[in-house]
């Protein structure tokens, strides 16, 4: 089973990876129950008296080959530093959380339930749950500042699997989870996957503190400082009136460049924008967060820069670049964060937020766990900025999951085998009762897994044809001929995927700059309209958008998906609720006074109206025309310019040309009639690769069909992914600490900024207006945290830079030469994964076959 926690980048594909046995929700709420109880122990641990069962063993020399095609072959899979989904593609596979998720079945039963209805959670790289000792640590480690008040949820020990090896052999015990977690969160390396362990609901205590160690922390002055401001201090370095010292930001993050940062800038425009004569010296002098003390000497340096006609600015804009610097102490990671070994098999957690029952487990089903020799041999430094090469090749990866990588050709292969050091072959855990022959079954009877890159769905159909594919994602065109095939399997996901909208004024203004853009021709900055964004969003009709791109989704409406359960106990899920759906009809200008119930007003949105989309073309024109993005110089009132909108791939293939295709042909149907008529063009950029998210975070390319993929069980926590700049889309343009947002709980009126209410419902303690609040878990009614999402997600619809168009799945064809053991889809597990996928035939058998059947299967 995939891990639940992490929230991952995600692009509209041709094909889901592992669709058919994905691990995400739908709208079955008998078969979500849980086996956690209060305390945090888990149920079902199979002590209970069965009859005596045949337990089966698989032919040891039998080859059970899983053949996978991605669109994106993993480049980075570091549990430190990987960034999108499919950089995470290898993480079943190779690794293991301290605790997993099955099945409910004879052995590991849940009263009340039936066999395969409900799920167990059970310890994989713990050996036991934690035990809570929140008073003990409270009493003996003062240095973590577990609140007095507090009596359990803020400590834990964990005992650790001493079964559990590296591929290798070589032991994991205490030591190899400290030493892991003291270098994900090094202040040196600044790992991209250390804020998940302080930033969100799981937070560990002192771990944000010792990430920052000994580094300043740049806040931009925002234009607030000029020279005379500020004094010098006995070292020459400017110092504002409270002491702090300034600095100019080269490669800091600036609101006077949309949230981007002016090397980002020189990088990508050089010599044609910017005076590059002292440019490599300036970056010499950068610190490891990208700043230069601020001195005279300095600033003459730096002016001429900047002071040039073609980036149209003077010395005397200088001081747009200046940062504040606040110079946080130096601390040790002993004594600091609160990670430590209490035995040889044994760790103590101290969280800064309270955590417990199924929420703490779910939160240790993933893992941060490196080999220590390997990790060490694999960084490098150069000019203070650390890289490593740790998980991108077979010699810089080590399993300690049920499979080790045994081939790795970039964009093209990766291939997995079983790792017969894991522990789970031998533990007598990992085996299911098969529900059809009442037999006793070891999971994960697939001896290798084998994935190439197939970027066209013509390819991977005619692949799947003739046996050298599992599944198959059925294309627009294949529903007739495959969807009542006894092989066809219709499987939900989580993810809503959003039209992202390019909102960087600075950087859709140099691109503009150009000498090769031709602005009699082109525009782009009416793209940045809102009255423009509007009538977008409403030009396009979402069910038959997702009937015509790719039947097997969905229309999707809001940006929290379908699928997400906010209460894993009952399986209820938030669309369901009537915050959601009151959230649904305040966007879209539904009176659900005009229906009988919330519901019916709910279900009459469509998110399309080509006549109000006619009438926001009209005003996006006028508004454009003043603004001076366009002109009309004919005075016909049709815009001389075509905006051009650059769709973002990471690859070409033909599901990307149908969909770009598509959404021009319904934009310019909805802008006939209007001064954009003809005049709006969608085009396909050059494949980025896995770099995408970067052209669309810089505002480098301008639209994309993307979302977030991952913690299904935890729709509160995806708030953070849109006001937190180092996750979302918008960061560079979009500053949730300065939106404000209003609510009334329990009778009083509550004003905070998007980034403390998120904070506050994630478990943080914030001060709104003087006064402590906490909605985490745990903290208040479950209501009033499904009330604040609520007011959130209309908070970022209303930002128009994420338009939500398509509701994520998939329906697949399963290759005959294999079966899952529970065909229904369960939200919690899926269809189980790759440990409960069970074969026909073996590779010799499966040639035969093929062979037989002339060379082409019929589904």
């Amino acid at each position: 089973m995939k891990k639940l926690l992490a929230i991952f980048l995600a692009l509209l594909m041709v094909v889901s990876v592992f669709a058919a046995c994905d691990n995400t929700a739908n709208d079955d709420p008998e078969t979500t129950q849980g086996t956690v109880d209060e305390s945090g122990n888990a149920e079902g641990d199979g002590n209970e008296e069965e009859a005596e069962r045949e337990v089966v063993e698989f032919a040891p020399d039998a080859e059970y080959v899983y053949k996978d095609a991605v669109g994106v072959m993993a480049t980075n899979w570091n549990p430190h530093t990987y960034q999108t989904q499919d950089d995470d593609y290898p993480t079943e596979f190779i690794r293991a959380g301290f605790y997993s998720f099955i099945y409910n079945d004879e052995l590991n039963p849940v009263e009340g339930k039936d066999p395969y209805t409900g799920y167990v959670i059970i310890p994989e790289m713990a050996a036991s749950m934690p035990v809570d000792v929140t008073e003990e640590v409270k009493a003996e480690h003062p240095e973590f500042n577990i609140p007095e008040s507090a009596t359990s949820g803020y400590a834990y020990t964990i005992d650790l699997n001493p079964d559990a090896v590296w591929e290798d052999g070589t032991p994991i015990n205490a030591d190899s989870y400290v030493y892991s977690m003291k270098r994900l969160l090094d202040p040196e390396l600044k790992n991209y996957r250390a804020v998940d362990y302080y930033a969100q609901n799981f937070s560990i205590a002192g771990a944000e503190a010792y990430a920052n160690s000994g580094h300043t922390s740049y806040a931009d002055a925002a234009s607030a400082y000029t020279l005379a401001d500020l004094t010098k201090n006995e070292d020459g370095q400017y110092v504002n009136a409270d002491g702090k010292k300034m600095y100019i930001g080269l490669n800091v993050i600036l609101s006077h460049l949309g949230g981007d940062t002016l090397k980002g800038y020189v990088d990508s425009f050089g010599a044609a924008y910017f005076d590059m004569t002292n440019w490599e010296t300036l970056v010499d002098m950068m610190d490891a967060n990208g700043a230069i003390p601020l001195t005279d000497e300095n600033l003459a340096l730096f002016t001429p820069v900047i002071a040039t006609e073609a980036w149209d600015e003077t010395a005397d804009f200088a001081y747009n670049y200046f940062v504040v610097g606040t110079d946080n102490p130096v601390v040790e990671y002993e004594g600091t964060v609160g990670l430590y070994k209490s035995g040889d098999y044994q760790i103590t957690m101290v969280l800064s937020k309270s955590l417990a029952g199924f929420n703490l487990l779910y939160s240790l089903s993933s893992n941060w766990l490196v080999n220590e020799d390997l990790y060490e041999s694999c960084l490098s430094e150069n000019n203070g900025v650390w890289t490593s090469t740790y998980n991108t090749s077979v010699e810089t990866t080590l399993s300690y999951g049920p499979y080790k990588l045994t081939d790795y050709q970039a964009d093209k292969h990766m291939r997995f085998e079983r790792n017969e050091n894991w522990y789970g072959y031998t533990d007598g855990k990992h085996q299911y009762v098969d529900p059809v022959d009442g037999k006793i079954y070891p999971m994960y009877m697939s001896t290798a897994i084998d994935t190439q890159v197939v970027a066209e769905a013509s390819t991977q159909k005619l692949m799947f044809l003739k046996g050298e594919l599992m599944t198959y994602g059925l294309q627009a065109e294949d529903f007739e001929t495959y969807r009542s095939s006894d092989y066809c399997y219709a499987t939900p996901a989580e993810t809503t995927f959003f039209l992202i909208l390019n909102g960087h004024r600075e950087a859709i203004a140099q691109r503009e700059s150009a000498a090769d853009f031709d602005k009699t021709q082109y525009d782009l900055e009416t793209m940045t309209n809102l009255s423009f964004r509007k009538a977008l969003a409403v030009s396009y009709d979402r069910d038959l958008f997702a009937a015509t791109i790719s039947p097997a989704r969905s229309a999707g409406y809001g940006i929290v998906g379908s699928n997400y359960i906010y209460d894993p106990e009952t399986g209820a899920q938030y669309r369901d609720t009537d915050q959601a759906k009151q959230a649904l009809c305040d966007f879209y200008s539904v009176n659900v006074d005009d229906y009988d119930s919330l519901d019916e007003a709910a279900a009459s949105i469509t998110g399309y109206d080509p006549v109000a989309a006619k009438e926001l073309f009209t005003a996006a024109f006028n508004e454009a025309l003043e603004a001076g993005y366009i002109t009309d110089s004919d005075g016909d009132g049709i815009s001389d310019q075509t905006v051009r909108i650059e769709y973002c791939l990471s690859a070409d293939d033909d599901f990307q040309t149908k969909l770009v295709n598509y959404l021009n042909e319904k934009v310019n149907e909805a802008a006939e009639g209007t001064p954009f008529e003809g005049k709006i063009e969608i085009y396909k950029s050059a494949p980025y690769g896995n770099s995408w998210s970067d052209k669309i975070k810089t505002g480098l390319s301008d639209c994309v069909l993307a979302g977030w993929s991952g913690s299904a069980l935890d729709p509160f926590g995806l708030t953070d992914q849109y006001v937190n700049p180092a996750y979302a889309y918008d960061g560079a343009w979009f500053d949730a600490n300065s939106v404000e947002m209003t609510m009334t709980i329990d009778g009083t009126e509550i004003t905070g900024t998007l980034v403390q209410w998120s904070d506050a419902l994630n478990g943080a303690t914030v001060d709104f207006g003087g006064t402590e609040y906490n909605f985490g878990d745990g903290m208040t009614d479950v209501d009033t945290r499904l009330d604040i999402l609520a007011a959130l997600e209309v908070e970022f619809l209303k930002t128009y830079d994420y338009l939500p168009l398509i509701q994520d799945g998939e329906m697949s064809l399963l290759t005959q030469q294999a079966y899952y053991v529970v065909e229904e889809y369960n939200p919690i597990m899926g269809r189980g994964g790759i440990q409960y996928l069970k074969y026909n035939y073996n590779e010799d058998e499966w040639t035969d076959y093929i062979a037989e059947q002339g060379g082409e299967l019929k589904y």
